[in-house]
């Protein structure tokens, strides 16, 4: 059997229990080829390494983040001579990627549970493209899932009042979006979070037209994100869902539940609620954004271009 590959990112868990249990797993299995980091420090030379070894299931252990720099730094300095398939195993604080088109759950038996299906050749494969964010002469970044506007805020939020608290994967995600959802509707101050966007393309009317105050923006090319959370409803070809609500949000806590579980409700239009699907959005904004956990920054005077060149074969 072809070898596989781990490089598992060991400040990703608040558990330190997490990464020796994962280690011990993949001790178990012959061909297991085992980095782990210390952050994305070495990320470059273990991906070399894997090539080298001639890895063709490559397991990326850590959470969204970790995993959009692995896919970020592969494609920019294409590290791969042939792209090996990628298994998405959930060890960070935000796993949104490993619940679509990964191993979901507790990391280590997970793990286990996929290597002993990849020995009997019962692993299933899943294709997904990957959004690719580019501005400017700044290289692009490659990964699945950005917000803007009041979704930063929702980030922080989660970060200082839910995965504090040592809550984690589905529970973390669920409770972030329903204790936000309630700030956000009862709190004058946070519901100014917004974002002035203008889509030069890929984008429907009105917010072709002209610049849009936007609530919140989101994009991503996964189906799922966990917890039964999906807010898109967007239909047609392409392959990055879109969603954008005008500022102010306008019947909010009418519209929170269905636009959470992406259910588009007759007078969504009419007060400002989108959801669409492209292959390619050309923005422009000055403002944070979060692509997959990580705060990035959107400069002025430069589009924010958003694409699908590349693809993914991910093992589950």
């Amino acid at each position: 059997m072809s070898a596989v590959g781990l490089i598992i990112n060991g400040r990703s868990n608040r558990s330190p229990s997490v990464l020796t249990e994962v280690l011990g797993v993949a001790r178990r299995f012959r061909d297991v080829n085992v980095e782990v980091l210390d952050g994305i420090l070495g990320l470059d030379r273990a991906l070399i390494g894997m090539n080298r070894r001639g890895v063709d299931t490559l397991i990326l252990g850590g959470g969204d983040g970790t995993i959009q720099a692995a896919f970020t730094d592969a494609i920019n300095n294409r590290r791969f001579e042939r792209a090996p398939k990628f298994v998405a195993l959930a060890c960070g604080m935000t796993n949104v990627i490993a619940q679509d088109c990964g191993l979901a759950g507790a990391p280590a038996p997970s793990l286990e549970r996929f290597l002993k299906r990849r020995e009997a050749g019962e692993a299933v494969a899943a294709r997904r493209a990957l959004l690719t964010v580019a501005q400017g002469t700044r290289d692009p970044i490659h990964g699945f899932f950005l917000g803007a506007g009041a979704f930063h805020s929702a980030v922080q939020f989660s970060r200082a009042h839910v995965q504090s608290k040592g809550a984690k994967r589905s529970l973390a995600l669920a409770l972030s979006v329903a204790g936000y959802v309630a700030k956000f509707a009862f709190d004058a101050k946070v519901q100014k979070d917004a974002v002035r966007v203008a889509f030069a393309g890929g984008a429907p009317a009105p917010l072709a037209d002209q610049p849009a105050d936007l609530t919140v923006f989101l994009a991503t090319t996964l189906s799922k994100l966990g917890a039964g959370i999906y807010p898109f409803w967007g239909e047609g070809p392409g392959a990055i869902v879109a969603t954008a609500v005008a500022s102010p949000a306008r019947r909010f806590l009418a519209a929170a539940p269905a636009v959470v579980r992406g259910v588009k409700k007759d007078w969504f239009e009419a007060e400002g609620y989108r959801s669409w699907r492209a292959d390619r959005i050309v923005s422009r904004f000055a403002a944070p954004f979060v692509f997959d956990g990580e705060i990035f920054e959107a400069r002025s005077g430069e589009d924010l271009v958003f694409g699908t060149a590349h693809n993914a074969e991910f093992l589950r």
